[in-house]
């Protein structure tokens, strides 16, 4: 909980609280014939008092209740701070009345005092009741900045590694490849690009958007590899309600590439099953499992992704010969 500040609403809300009790208490005392001086202090002594109660209070939990979480004290202090505000109450009402009235005993003014106070219970409870649920508004309003400003660094960490790598693989295309080739390579990359700046935006894509990215990605890996990595996509299941954070299949089609460099002519192999639950993105690795122990960069992108847009979280498993990732897909509720 974050430290109790008043602001100019809070300042306000307490202005037209007074106005009110202002109306209410000179309609009481013309009632009961109170005089004007009776009247005069009486209403100064309703303003100290309940300004006395909220900003010695707004100190008391600002200090011992939210910094110290001291709540033995706090209660102590707050029923002392209740009592000497209702006994200074007591005694300005003692000594403006006419005529003056018999002082009760200790116990009888314990129990006047606390009384006395209480009535000025409404204004804290409605000041610091609001206080509390602007806090609420505000720390909503500031986790989900800070959510949409983590899912845009995340989203952000593809681009720039991979166009890098793109531009290198048309420099080299050039100087042995074809013309339709180059083209068809380039297409492709403005294919991938073009829709990255559409989701850029975007939390979460459909299944069939997020497929279309990952064949796009796929030929130009395939293009810049030749047959050191093949890819398979089985379509058979897609469903089309489904969705799943935006570029999350790229990032686990990269993390392969980045993760597996083939070796003595062993091709990476992947498979991407999807069915009505998940996207499972099964890969070959070139490596020992003791090697592929550390998860990169990809990887925790990945599981935090999931964290900040669903319940859901991925699973990683790892065998011998194995890597599998599986993303599971999400369903938009209205």
């Amino acid at each position: 909980m974050n430290n109790i500040k008043f602001t100019k609403s809070d300042y306000k809300f307490i202005g037209i609280y007074f106005i009110g009790a202002t109306v209410w208490l000179l309609y009481r005392w013309n009632v009961e014939n109170y005089s004007l001086f009776e009247i005069w202090t009486g209403w100064i002594g309703m303003v100290v008092k309940n300004l006395a109660l909220i900003f010695v209070s707004k100190w008391l939990i600002n200090e011992f209740l939210i910094i110290k979480k001291s709540y033995i004290i706090f209660i102590l202090l707050g029923f002392f701070l209740v009592e000497i505000i209702g006994f200074i109450d007591m005694l300005r009402d003692y000594y403006t009345a006419n005529p003056r009235w018999k002082m009760p005993s200790f116990n009888i003014m314990l129990i006047q005092n606390f009384r006395r106070s209480a009535d000025g219970f409404f204004l804290m409870g409605f000041v610091f009741g609001k206080n509390y649920y602007d806090n609420k508004i505000d720390n909503i309003e500031l986790k989900n900045t800070q959510k949409e400003l983590e899912l845009r660094l995340l989203r952000s960490q593809f681009n720039p590694h991979f166009l890098y790598n793109s531009l290198n693989t048309i420099d080299a295309l050039v100087d042995y490849s074809p013309k339709e080739k180059i083209k068809e390579y380039v297409s492709n990359l403005a294919s991938l690009y073009r829709y990255l700046i559409k989701t850029n935006e975007e939390d979460i894509v459909s299944l069939e958007d997020e497929i279309v990215l990952a064949k796009n990605y796929i030929y130009l890996i395939e293009t810049r590899f030749e047959n050191d990595y093949q890819f398979s996509i089985q379509e058979e299941n897609v469903v089309t309600d489904k969705y799943l954070p935006s570029g999350v299949l790229l990032t686990a089609l990269e993390n392969i590439v980045k993760h597996n460099q083939p070796e003595n002519n062993r091709v990476i192999v992947t498979t991407i099953k999807i069915d009505n639950k998940d996207v499972k993105v099964i890969n070959t690795i070139s490596k020992p499992k003791e090697a592929n122990e550390s998860f990169g960069t990809g990887l925790k992108s990945l599981k935090k992704r999931y964290e900040l847009l669903s319940d859901k979280m991925i699973e990683i498993e790892e065998s011998e010969n194995e890597f599998v990732i599986t993303l599971p897909l999400l369903k938009i509720v209205d």
